[in-house]
């Protein structure tokens, strides 16, 4: 196998696929990337066995092949080559990647047969959707931060994907709950998916540009293809919590709040709160006002005071800060509606009608 190609492009490729392989893999061939050139391109696959993906670039293939080459330092080769725009690669019958960078730089690296590498898999029986990359990106963005990453709730510990009528995206650790719905993208067929953490995180590593994704997804694994590039991920196996059971079908007051205000407010407060427990914000309503502050006593107080339209009884809510400020670091909206019952009851924050977050107060 011999080609040519832009260090950039195969540099690129590379570190897509650095996260996906396993630092202590139990079949060390998978600790390697495959490789193979044909066509005029190189094609380049990852995997854990749990999360496989495949990317490819442009070049000039002089022979084809393929082989496998340990991803850490194949990564880390390329990194450290600097000042060429293209390089030559070749490998011989000992599976040795001979990598030359001008007239001067020369690295061999030693690799491993293909044989032995995981075939890709294949999805069969697959429902597909069609996403706009961007539109995909902000369901997981809107979503992601409220997955649960404590191993004892291992079903939350991933975004829940419920087709049908319409496609809601939702998260949830227990305490608070995250849910985006596009209402465009409909399934004859009422299923749900649940994917796990880290292929949510790959995922968003692949969705910049335009490129259309397209979303295939069987009872065990799901797969998205984004120009070039190709995922397929195991599905968790389980039954997900029935998150509309949870989404307050009351309120006794709806206020409207701007995102920049609110989200300062918050921020001023957490600053005096122990970064050695658990902190705590207080929201405290009275007629036409939320006073937004934190109080530790060896620390300090912050408040700020902020307008509003309330017009109940005074009432104070206290909030965990950062489940407030995951909210408002991942929407794009300027303006928000919270609806509030009382202290103890579930918090509603929304936007338009597709997004939805509920947080739980805290209780003292």
């Amino acid at each position: 196998m011999k080609f040519t190609c832009a260090i950039s492009d195969l540099r690129d490729a590379v570190q897509l696929l650095q996260p996906v392989c396993s630092n202590k893999p139990a079949f060390p061939i998978v600790a390697n990337i495959l490789i193979r050139a044909k066509d005029n391109s190189v094609e380049l696959t990852g995997t854990d066995l749990d999360i496989t993906i495949k990317t490819s670039i442009e070049a000039s293939v002089e022979s084809e092949g393929e082989t496998t080459v340990p991803v850490r330092y194949m990564r880390d080769t390329l990194m450290k080559i600097k000042s060429v725009a293209q390089i030559s690669v070749e490998v011989d019958d000992n599976n040795v990647i001979k990598i030359t960078a001008g007239e001067r730089i020369k690295c061999n690296l030693r690799g491993v047969a293909a044989a032995d590498f995981p075939s890709f898999p294949v999805l069969s029986e697959c429902e597909s959707v069609s996403i706009p990359a961007k539109e995909f990106s902000k369901m997981l963005r809107y979503t992601g931060y409220a997955m649960s990453h404590d191993e004892q709730r291992y079903i939350l510990n991933g975004i829940c994907f419920s087709f049908g009528e319409q496609l809601d995206v939702v998260a949830t650790d227990g305490r608070r709950l995250a849910k985006y719905t596009v209402s465009e993208i409909k399934t004859e067929k009422a299923s749900q998916i649940i994917i796990p953490v880290k292929a949510i995180n790959m995922m968003q590593q692949l969705l910049v540009g335009d490129d259309p994704v397209s979303m295939r997804f069987s009872s065990s694994q799901v797969e998205i293809i984004v120009g070039r590039n190709t995922l397929v991920a195991r599905l968790m196996d389980g039954h997900y919590p029935d998150y509309k059971q949870v989404l307050p079908k009351n309120k006794t007051f709806s206020l409207t709040l701007n995102s920049g205000d609110f989200s300062n407010a918050v921020e001023l407060a957490s600053v005096v709160t122990d970064k050695n427990k658990q902190g705590v914000v207080k929201l405290s309503l009275a007629s036409g006002k939320m006073k937004v502050s934190a109080q530790t006593a060896d620390i300090g107080e912050n408040s700020s005071e902020l307008e509003t339209e309330y017009a109940g009884e005074p009432m104070d809510i206290s909030f965990n800060p950062t489940f407030l400020l995951d909210v408002f670091r991942n929407i794009d909206e300027t303006e928000v509606t919270m609806d509030v019952i009382n202290p103890i009851s579930p918090t509603v924050i929304r936007t338009t009608d597709n997004f939805i977050s509920i947080i739980m107060p805290m209780r003292f």
